[in-house]
C-alpha cells in the first residue's frame, strides 16, 4: 500500500526513502518524519512493516496523540 506524503497526488511512483531504515548494534529502526526512531526490530522487514502501522496511525491520531512522538514536545504529567 502507498501512501502519498502531503502534496502527492498517487498517481507517481514516490522517491524511495531508504535511509529511513537504520540498523545499530545488530537490531533494525525507521526513522520517523517527526525526528523519533521507533524500534528495535529483528529484521528489516519487521520495521518495514511497522512503518505503515505507524502511518496508519498518525493519520487517524488526534493533536495530542501525534505530539507524543515530536521530540521537545511538553507533557502534562
Amino acid at each position: 500500500m502507498v501512501i502519498s506524503r502531503n502534496g502527492e497526488n498517487g498517481e507517481r511512483q514516490p522517491p524511495i526513502r531508504s535511509e529511513r531504515f537504520f540498523k545499530p548494534h545488530n537490531f533494525w529502526f525507521f526513522a520517523t518524519r517527526e525526528g523519533t526512531a521507533v524500534g528495535p526490530f529483528d529484521a528489516q522487514e519487521g520495521a518495514a512493516n511497522a512503518v505503515e502501522d505507524y502511518i496508519e496511525f498518525m493519520q487517524k491520531a488526534d493533536d495530542g496523540a501525534r505530539e507524543f512522538f515530536t521530540p521537545g514536545a511538553k507533557f502534562a504529567v
